[in-house]
C-alpha cells in the first residue's frame, strides 16, 4: 500500500504542493518518500529530509510501504519516471529480456520508456491486457503527467483542479488539502493526462473490454490451476501474511491456499461476544489447523470504530460503515501484530452469484439475467467494496490482496455458466464452483457447504451501527 501523487502548477510550486500531499498520505506509506521534477530528484526516509524543494511546474511523488524490500520511488528509466502503488505479479512477463529484473516498479518504468517512443495509448492498452495485479501508476514524461489504474479498480486514484493547479493522489481528502475542493475518482481502466493544456481522461481497457476475452468453455480443474497460480504469485516473497477470516467458504479457501505458501499465516476475526462469526471462525480455524486471533467488540468499541470509519471513508452509509467496523477492528490488530500484507475472500459473492438477490433475478429474468447482474456487480465493486477496503486497510498501513478478483482467475471464473453457479431457483447455498474449489484445496465439507452470512450481520455490528445512525 503506497501513495501515488502528481501535481501541475502554474505557480511553479508543484514540489511544495506534492510535499503537502505526501504529508496528508503518510498512513499509506510511512517508510520512505520521493519527489521527482523534470530537473531534480529527492528521496528520503523522512518528509523533512526532502526539504528544501526546487521550483517547478511539475512534480511526481510517492510514499512507500515496502512489502518486499524494494527501493524508494519515483523510479526512472530514460525519459520516464513512475510512481507505483500496488503489485504486478507477472512483471517478468512484461519485459522478459530486461536484466536484471529487480522489481515490478522498475519493469513498469522500463516498459513505458521503450513503448512511449511508439504510442502511449497503445502501450497502455498492451500493459493493461498483460499485467496481472492491482495497481495505480503515475508517470512523468516531458511536460506531462499521466495516471492510470487497473481495470478492476483495486487501487484508488483521484484527481481535480483549481485555478492554479491540477493534481492526482490516492485519496480525495489529500487533494482537498491543496484546495482542490471537488476531487473526482479516475475510473478503472482509464488514463488521466495533465499538462499546461488542462486535464484529459480516456478509457483504455475496462471490465467491459475484458468481458469479451472470457473463454467460452471452462472446467473446475482449469479454475483450480488458475487459482493455484494466482496464490503462488500473490504470496511470492512473503514471509508472513494475515487473512480476514469469518469461517465461511471464501475466507477458508483463501486461508488454506495462502497458508500452503506462507508459513507464518494468521487468521483474524472480529465480532460481538457470542456472535456467529466468532463461533464460526473458531470452529473453522480449528478444522483448518491455523492460528486465529479473535477480537471481541463491545457496543462502545463498535460505536468508536463506526465514528472512525466515517472519518476514514468520508461518507455516511449505514451498510458500508457496518461492514467497515469489523474490518477496521481486524486491521488495527493486524498492524499491531506487525503484518503488512492482508488477504481476503472479497469478490466471490459477485463472481459466483452468492448473494440471495441472485435468486430473485433468476426467477424474473432467467440465467441470462443472472449473467448480466454478475457483470454489473463486478463493474460496480471499485466504487464501494474495493474503495472501502482500501481506505480501511491503508489507514493502518496495510496492503490488501484479493486473489478471487485477480484478472487471470476472473477470466476462468466468468467463463463458467451461471447455471453452474446457481443450480436452481431453490438453491439455498449458491456459488457451487467456489465450494467445489474449496474442497479440492482440502477445505472440509462442513465449511465448504456452509450457508453464507453477511459480515455485518455475522459480526453483530449492524444493529449497533444502525442504532448509532438513528441516534438511539
Amino acid at each position: 500500500m503506497c501513495s501515488v501523487i502528481g501535481v501541475y502548477s502554474k505557480r511553479s510550486d508543484a514540489p511544495m504542493l506534492a510535499h503537502k500531499l505526501i504529508c496528508s498520505l503518510l498512513h499509506r506509506g510511512p517508510e520512505a518518500f520521493g519527489i521527482k521534477t523534470p530537473n531534480d530528484q529527492r528521496k528520503a526516509k523522512s518528509t523533512k529530509a526532502l526539504l528544501p524543494l526546487p521550483s517547478s511546474n511539475l512534480a511526481l511523488a510517492h510514499c512507500l510501504l515496502s512489502t518486499t524490500g524494494y527501493g524508494i520511488q519515483p523510479l526512472s528509466s530514460g525519459d520516464i519516471s513512475i510512481s507505483h502503488n500496488g503489485q504486478i505479479y507477472n512483471y517478468k512477463d512484461l519485459n522478459p529480456s530486461a536484466k536484471p529484473l529487480v522489481s515490478d516498479s522498475e519493469v513498469i518504468a522500463r516498459f513505458f520508456d521503450e513503448k512511449l517512443k511508439i504510442d502511449f495509448d497503445s502501450a497502455l492498452l498492451e500493459f493493461m491486457q498483460k499485467a496481472i495485479g492491482e495497481y495505480a501508476v503515475g508517470i512523468l514524461h516531458g511536460k506531462k503527467l499521466y495516471a492510470f489504474r487497473d481495470p478492476v479498480g483495486f487501487k484508488p486514484l483521484w484527481y481535480g483542479e483549481n485555478g492554479s493547479c491540477a493534481a492526482f493522489a490516492s485519496e480525495p481528502a489529500a487533494l482537498m488539502k491543496i484546495d482542490i475542493l471537488f476531487p473526482r475518482p479516475l475510473e478503472p481502466g482509464h488514463v488521466l493526462e495533465i499538462s499546461e493544456s488542462g486535464l484529459q481522461v480516456k478509457k483504455i481497457f475496462t471490465l467491459e473490454d475484458f468481458k469479451k476475452s472470457a473463454p467460452q468453455i471452462q472446467s473446475i480443474n482449469s479454475l483450480k490451476n488458475e487459482f493455484e497460480k494466482t496464490i503462488a504469485m500473490q504470496c511470492d516473497g512473503l514471509e508472513s501474511a494475515a487473512v480476514i477470516f469469518s469461517g465461511g467458504v471464501d475466507s477458508s479457501l483463501v486461508a488454506r491456499a495462502v497458508s500452503q505458501k506462507v508459513k507464518n499465516t494468521k487468521l483474524y476475526v472480529a465480532g460481538t461476544k457470542g456472535s456467529y462469526d466468532l463461533k464460526s471462525a473458531q470452529i473453522a480455524a480449528k478444522e483448518l489447523g491455523l492460528p486465529l486471533v479473535k477480537i471481541v467488540m463491545s457496543q462502545k468499541d463498535i460505536q468508536k470504530l463506526a465514528l472512525e470509519s466515517v472519518k476514514i471513508l468520508s461518507f455516511f452509509d449505514e451498510m458500508q460503515i457496518a461492514l467497515a467496523v469489523p474490518e477496521l477492528a481486524c486491521a488495527k490488530r493486524i498492524a499491531q501484530d506487525g503484518y503488512k500484507v492482508v488477504f481476503c475472500g472479497q469478490g466471490s459473492d459477485e463472481v459466483f452469484a452468492g448473494y440471495s438477490n441472485y435468486l430473485s433475478v433468476l426467477k424474473e429474468k432467467g440465467y441470462t439475467g443472472v449473467e448480466e447482474q454478475i457483470w454489473v456487480s463486478l463493474m460496480r465493486m471499485w466504487s464501494r467494496n474495493l474503495y472501502r477496503d482500501d481506505l480501511v486497510f491503508a489507514a493502518n498501513s496495510l496492503e490488501l490482496r484479493v486473489p478471487l478478483l485477480s484478472l487471470n482467475f476472473l477470466q476462468k471464473a466468468m467463463a463458467i455458466e451461471p447455471s453452474q453457479k446457481i443450480l436452481s431457483a431453490n438453491d439455498g447455498l449458491r456459488k457451487a464452483p467456489i465450494r467445489e474449489l474449496a474442497v479440492l484445496f482440502g477445505v472440509p465439507s462442513s465449511i465448504a457447504m456452509k450457508p453464507k452470512k453477511a459480515m455485518q450481520y455475522g459480526s453483530g455490528s449492524q444493529k449497533i451501527v444502525s442504532k448509532l445512525f438513528k441516534g438511539s
